[in-house]
């Protein structure tokens, strides 16, 4: 006698049969802190242990997409279980056969060996994540999996959820420029100004257009793709996932994940395990990526202005150096270090920052294009600004971190600016993925890394650190485990 049975209730959920001391196993297994819970006020008032738990013990449900980790600590704890309802978990698949099928799908080339290998793994295990770096191609995977689906599986309902409304018209473009000739028949968008039939094989929308829909409207998908799968601990994407029950497949794509184990089980959740991954580094060395260098840059304040200002809280101190009048003078540095043929882009956190460099920009260097791109500007608008800048040159592009650091495909960037402070891992290496893409008109791109340096010196001599500092030092973690070249600079303001 089993055990434990593993009944499938939809493409969402599963319930497990087994007594009451797996249960309460089951329950501490599929739970991790959250971040910073022990300054969340319903943990200070005992009224949360601060954990995000996905398994619940009353209904005995767990969530589909960690069915394969349940399965592999029940053989390592020896723990009799049976599948129910369950069919096959993985597909048999003719890798060449499916090499063949997938390259008729594309018009004057064929894809690369990672591609096919991805493209495999999820044809063949249905639900997981393709974790693959920046520039490595994830729309061509994106489209030959659906097509694939279209054209062999019979799947005729289908929903590609992408972070941003630019994405949405860049994934259609892109679809189109790899030879989809039927993709006005096959393929329609929904965002804001845009209205779909909901009548065509393929939908390609926002999660923030698809936040207003019922349960009832995901019923109808056999397929989800979530674009940037690393928001899929989103609230929002989550409730799409698990609402899209009778979705047999469930593919995420990223080029990054989070490393808290609390947000990478909310994802494994939704979608399941990472399936394939690829790192930037092993595509650079092959010569898919453009190379690079991050030119770390540090501030220099002058003594008295960091000895009036050291004690101030981290958003004072954003708000302080954003503010600081010479800041902008590291944007001459760094034109005056770019050929005049390069485009820059420059990401911001803050809208008021954003005005800031644009009326320096505007006032200190008239004969350059700067181009704007916020989240007021409408998608269009967005995606020609993308388009354009392939017949540019010397083109700024001023930009927000929430706009621009995640999917928007630019080649023709020779330069990647992070002007503002950041210690997130996902958002640090999306935007320098934004400068990986190869173009015949770059055998490099430089990362600038602007770094506020307002540390000082204390009467033992130890040297206290402010708070951009101390982020520095988590972005070059992060650049040493990609094996990024660093260089530092220091320059006075």
């Amino acid at each position: 006698m089993s055990d434990l049975v593993i009944r499938k209730e939809n493409e969402s959920y599963v319930t497990l049969g087994c007594d009451e001391d797996l249960n309460n196993k089951f329950y501490n297994l599929f739970s991790a802190y959250m971040p910073g819970y022990r300054f969340n006020p319903r943990f200070k008032n005992h009224l949360w242990d601060g954990k995000v738990h996905c398994y619940s013990p009353i209904t005995q449900t767990l969530p589909i997409g960690l069915v394969r980790n349940l399965i592999q600590y029940c053989q390592s704890k020896n723990i009799n279980y049976e599948l129910e309802d369950y069919g096959d978990m993985d597909d048999v698949i003719d890798k060449a056969e499916m090499e063949k099928i997938v390259n008729s799908f594309i018009d004057g080339f064929n894809a690369r060996d990672y591609q096919i290998n991805a493209v495999y793994e999820a044809l063949t295990h249905k639900k997981g994540v393709l974790l693959s770096c920046t520039g490595s191609g994830k729309s061509l995977m994106i489209y030959t999996f659906l097509r694939y689906l279209l054209q062999e599986k019979n799947i005729t309902r289908m929903c590609l959820i992408v972070p941003s409304v630019s994405l949405v018209e860049q994934m259609y473009s892109d679809f189109r420029d790899y030879g989809w000739e039927e993709l006005e028949d096959n393929v329609e968008m929904l965002y804001s100004g845009q209205k779909p039939t909901f009548k065509k094989p393929i939908l390609i929308s926002t999660w923030q257009s698809l936040e207003k829909e019922d349960k009832e409207f995901f019923e109808v998908y056999e397929a989800v793709i979530v674009d940037e799968c690393h928001q899929a601990k989103a609230n929002v994407v989550s409730k799409i996932l698990k609402s899209a029950h009778n979705a047999i497949y469930k593919i995420g794509t990223s080029g990054t994940l989070p490393t808290e184990l609390s947000e990478q089980l909310q994802i494994n959740a939704v979608l399941g395990n990472v399936l394939f991954e690829l790192k930037s580094n092993e595509l650079i060395q092959r010569g898919y990526l453009t190379k690079l260098d991050i030119a770390s840059i540090f501030l220099k304040y002058p003594e008295e202005f960091i000895k009036e200002n050291k004690d101030r809280t981290y958003q004072e101190e954003v708000k302080m150096v954003e503010e600081y009048e010479n800041r902008n003078s590291v944007l001459k540095f760094v034109l005056g270090h770019t050929p005049v043929t390069h485009n820059v882009l420059i990401l911001v956190n803050h809208r008021n920052h954003l005005t800031t460099v644009k009326d320096y920009l505007e006032t200190n260097y008239p004969d350059k294009k700067v181009s704007i791109i916020t989240g007021d500007v409408k998608a269009k608008e967005r995606e020609a600004i993308r388009t354009n800048l392939e017949y540019e040159d010397g083109t700024i592009l001023l930009a927000t971190y929430q706009t621009m650091s995640t999917g928007i495909n630019i080649p023709k960037l020779h330069a990647v600016m992070l002007y503002s402070n950041s210690k997130s891992r996902i958002k640090v290496l999306q935007s320098i993925g934004r400068g990986l893409r190869k173009h015949n008109t770059k055998s490099k791109v430089i990362i600038y890394d602007i770094i506020d340096d307002l540390s000082y010196s204390t009467r033992n001599g130890r040297v206290k650190k402010n708070y951009c500092m101390q982020h520095y030092d988590e972005r070059l973690q992060y650049y040493i485990e990609q094996e990024f070249p660093v260089v530092s600079i220091s320059v006075n303001v």
